[in-house]
């Protein structure tokens, strides 16, 4: 919402902000119930440079952003996960931007691929996965206690996609489906342990399809991207001015499939500081990925982390993939090996081949027939980190929520 790193933002963790619906006296600019950490002030996000413009703004579902007046929707509905049910609150999401005469902007939120996974197919059995059919991500056991987790997590990412299709078979009905811009992404990557908050390939690779007007269909490009550039993106779609504050690049020729155009880059850049609060989540990371080579920095590698709640075998969020590593340990000893050591004793460092370790299991940090390619990803993270301003390897330092300068 930004196109910055969360360094540079200020909203280096997740945050719980009051619904946006409430009465403005109830997230007031000095309220308590705002998060002390979120957007700086002098930070246009999208909402606001959308709204500037007379775009009607809705969103639904959670809103883990801050400060709630940084990203001032036009309406907000918590809709269920029903397909049927995302369709109607859609579809009047657009009949109030027609009452207004605006052109619409909806950030529609999905949940179903978030646990708890056996709350969403209580209600939606028919989407559930086959445990046989599943492919075991590397990093993860392969035993039935995983792959059960696995078929249920796989059939909340079917039932994400039938509300995607709800939306898709809406806009086709009113007949704006050709003119209208769809960009599928996720905020994270798979909701295991060396995945979700971690700087795991697994935690940062997310998917990312565009359809719309003058974007080439069935084409599927491997340029290094990142979230940074969706912002930009939308921004130059609509022929809005982007901000200076931008730290991403509109990926609009690549989407066009139009030659030389885009980022281009040779390394895309990611960061972890902490899940939520708590001091005991935080473990600041960097990452840079060069298209085979995946580079680790461990900033504060001698602590400990505490994994969020849904990542352990807690009864509210139904994870089993947790014990199922700890039952596995004699038969699969690298899997369980690289759970604990998430949690204490990870260096300094790690590199990883992923078109030959995909898991990240093997660290070639010390390996010395690696160095070149470690001193190649070591200086470029060095540059990186010194023009985006990442001054600070405790979280606790970066500043966050700073007035206009």
């Amino acid at each position: 919402m930004t196109g910055m790193y969360p360094h540079a933002n200020g909203h280096w963790r997740n945050t719980v902000t009051p619904r946006l619906s409430d009465a403005d006296q109830e997230f007031g600019r000095q309220s308590s119930t705002v998060d002390k950490v979120g957007v700086h002030e002098y930070v246009q996000t999208l909402p606001e440079v959308l709204k500037a413009n007379n775009y009607y703004t809705a969103i639904t579902q959670k809103f883990h952003m801050s400060p709630p007046w940084k990203f001032p929707y036009s309406d907000r509905n918590p809709v269920s996960n029903d397909p049927e049910e995302f369709r109607k609150v859609i579809a009047q999401f657009i009949e109030d931007s027609e009452t207004g005469n605006q052109p619409f902007f909806i950030q529609a939120n999905i949940s179903p691929p978030h646990r708890n996974f056996d709350h969403h197919m209580s209600k939606f059995p028919q989407y559930m996965a086959d445990p046989d059919d599943i492919e075991v991500p590397a990093y993860l056991p392969d035993t039935p206690e995983m792959r059960k987790d696995l078929s249920k997590y796989f059939g909340c990412i079917q039932l994400a996609d039938a509300c995607v299709g709800a939306i898709v078979e809406l806009l086709q009905e009113k007949g704006i489906y050709e003119e209208t811009l769809i960009i599928y992404t996720s905020d994270q990557g798979e909701p295991y342990h060396r995945a979700k908050a971690s700087p795991y390939y697994a935690g940062m690779h997310v998917p990312l399809i565009a359809r719309g007007p003058e974007i080439l269909q069935n084409i599927v490009q491997d340029e290094l991207i990142s979230h940074i550039d969706i912002m930009p993106t939308i921004l130059d779609y609509a022929g809005l001015p982007i901000p200076s504050t931008v730290q991403g690049s509109s990926l609009l020729g690549i989407l066009e499939n139009k030659v030389n155009t885009g980022p281009q880059r040779q390394y895309i850049f990611a960061e972890h500081n902490s899940h939520g609060p708590p001091r005991a989540e935080h473990y600041p990371s960097r990452a840079v990925f060069d298209g085979q080579f995946y580079y680790i920095l461990n900033l504060m590698p001698d602590k400990d982390y505490l994994l969020p709640a849904d990542l352990q075998e807690q009864k509210v969020w139904g994870n089993q993939s947790y014990t199922a590593t700890e039952h596995a340990e004699e038969l699969f000893p690298e899997q369980y090996a690289a759970l604990r050591m998430l949690e204490s004793g990870r260096p300094a460092e790690e590199l990883y081949n992923m078109n030959t370790d995909p898991g990240q299991l093997n660290n070639l940090a010390q390996d010395k027939d690696y160095e070149s390619k470690l001193e190649e990803l070591r200086s470029a993270m060095k540059e990186w980190r010194k023009n985006s301003g990442d001054d600070f390897d405790d979280p606790l330092d970066i500043p966050t929520r700073l007035g206009n300068p």
